[in-house]
């Protein structure tokens, strides 16, 4: 009989888990908010007009989504929903 693969966490108490998964996740969304925030700059991108109300209307929906409804149990299970082939062409109508 095979044994399993230790995790990283194994070892870990439920509240040092939640720190170890909290410190990298919060650094991984930092990392990836920035990112969001670097598409601003018009002298590398040539930016849609309407993109800076579109990249704050999604940041508050998914943030809704994914974050506080779960924190306030009131989300229900995300509907298995076809992919967009690219989420820049549904928001920007570009095909």
């Amino acid at each position: 009989m095979v044994k399993p693969k230790k995790t990283r966490t194994s070892h870990l108490n439920a509240s040092q888990k939640f720190e170890y998964y909290f410190n990298l996740r919060m650094s991984l969304l930092k990392s990836a908010l920035r990112g969001v925030g670097n598409l601003s700059n018009r002298n590398v991108y040539d930016v849609p007009d309407n993109a800076k109300n579109v990249i704050e209307r999604k940041l508050k929906d998914w943030s809704k989504e994914f974050v506080l409804d779960k924190w306030n149990r009131s989300s229900k299970k995300a509907e298995t929903l076809k992919k967009p082939e690219s989420l820049y062409d549904q928001l920007f109508n570009k095909k």
